[in-house]
């Protein structure tokens, strides 16, 4: 199986005061080995996991995220860790992603975005810079098991308004 581009459907403008805002749609894509490598890593089997914490001691959640709709316009991510993620319960949710940036930018490359669902039955590991947004249930709620670096929410947490860096917003098609 060959990895397909990320799934950019339509893009609409309108404008916002002074400024031209453009409306990205990403559709919904399975999350495969070969399509999901940009951004991280699928854990299929049992085993160990590698997770670069960067030294830092390991940090263990639980984190439950609640439906709401699938648009976006925050994104972040964490320079100095990978995280790996565990759907508890089997609940199935919808994760947006771009990779990390290439020659230090610090926006992300909106053209390469893609959304994914997550069936609930594997974890992922997303890999040092990947650019996230907290998953999307299907139903009403999706818990995870969390692992990343120690208080990398205080200290680890690159955010950035897409409206004012990128002149866009993001919503996710199923």
């Amino acid at each position: 199986m060959t990895a397909t581009a990320p799934a950019l459907a339509v893009e609409r403008e309108s404008a916002t005061g002074e400024h031209l805002i453009r409306t990205i749609s990403l559709i919904v894509q399975p999350m495969t080995r070969e399509t999901f490598a940009p951004y991280g890593e699928i854990i299929h089997e049992r085993g160990s996991v590698e997770l670069d914490l960067d030294g830092g001691n390991a940090n263990v959640v639980a984190q439950t995220v609640e439906a709401r709709p699938m648009k976006f316009d925050f994104i972040g991510r964490h320079l100095r860790c990978e995280q790996f993620f565990a759907p508890l319960g089997g609940a199935k949710s919808i994760l947006a992603v771009a990779p990390p940036c290439e020659n230090g930018s610090a926006v992300p490359d909106a053209s390469r975005m893609a959304a994914f669902l997550v069936d609930g039955g594997n974890a992922f590991k997303l890999h040092r810079g990947t650019w996230h947004v907290s998953a999307f249930p299907v139903n009403e709620s999706a818990t995870f098991l969390v692992l990343d670096r120690e208080n990398t929410l205080e200290e680890d947490f690159d955010l950035r308004d897409l409206k004012t860096s990128l002149g866009v917003v993001v919503e996710i098609r199923q």
